[in-house]
């Protein structure tokens, strides 16, 4: 049985967001072994009976452990009993056939981003999120920032760009409860190059803010996400 807690529709958001992010990587420094000519080769020599839908999951897990839960289905829908350095868990069911086949033609015939900025938004198109202007203003360094919304997000993660004085996993924490905006939060290690795990905490789990943190709260957070940073 598919899992209930995650309705088909997400499901395939999720694919097509994580397969922009693996994408707008590989480009960044490609390393032959994900996509092209060698890569479809390199599968073909071994794959079985296994479908695009098996490739798909299989580099997702890769990815997921090169960027620490970054891709994974786990962090992205919070969910439970599966442990950290799994992405998936026992219980998660992919794509069938005819939808990983359909999402990797579309998602190939596409190019790839050329920027984190432009990365991100194609992830806000997938799971149809208009986002709008964010300021973040400047970002000191060791600043601790707690940010909810996408577009506070997405803005926040483009503010560390090219700057070799932040670090996103140390500075900040991302209130994001549902499964649109905590993806966007866990892909940004990997489009930052990060090897550190992202904190992405749902508005129902125990935490405290951090001392003297800055908010940067947009106003398409998540209305369970804007009422937590409004008790802390």
């Amino acid at each position: 049985m598919r899992l209930a807690s995650v309705p088909d529709a997400d499901r395939r958001a999720y694919y097509a967001a994580a397969l922009v992010g693996l994408r707008f990587v590989e480009a960044r420094q490609p390393s032959g072994r994900r996509f092209g000519a060698d890569a479809d080769a390199r599968f073909a020599q071994f794959r079985g009976d296994l479908g695009t839908a098996a490739r798909l999951e299989l580099l997702l897990r890769d990815a997921d452990a090169q960027w620490p839960a970054a891709f994974g289905a786990r962090a992205v829908f919070a969910l439970r009993g599966v442990a950290e350095e799994d992405a998936f868990g026992p219980t998660w069911e992919g794509l069938d056939g005819t939808d990983a086949e359909s999402l990797w033609r579309k998602a190939l015939a596409a190019p790839a981003a050329s920027s984190v900025r432009g990365a991100l938004e194609a992830v806000a198109t997938a799971w149809a999120l208009t986002l709008t202007p964010f300021d973040v203003g400047e970002i000191a360094p060791a600043e601790r920032l707690v940010v909810a919304g996408p577009s506070a997000i997405v803005a926040t993660v483009a503010a560390f760009v090219e700057r070799a004085d932040l670090d996103f996993a140390d500075q900040v924490t991302v209130l994001a409860t549902a499964p649109a905006h905590r993806q966007l939060a866990v892909l940004a290690t990997a489009l930052l190059n990060s090897s550190q795990t992202a904190r992405v905490i749902a508005a129902d789990a125990p935490f405290n803010l951090p001392t003297h943190a800055r908010l940067l709260v947009s106003g398409d957070a998540d209305a369970r996400d804007a009422a937590r940073v409004r008790r802390s």
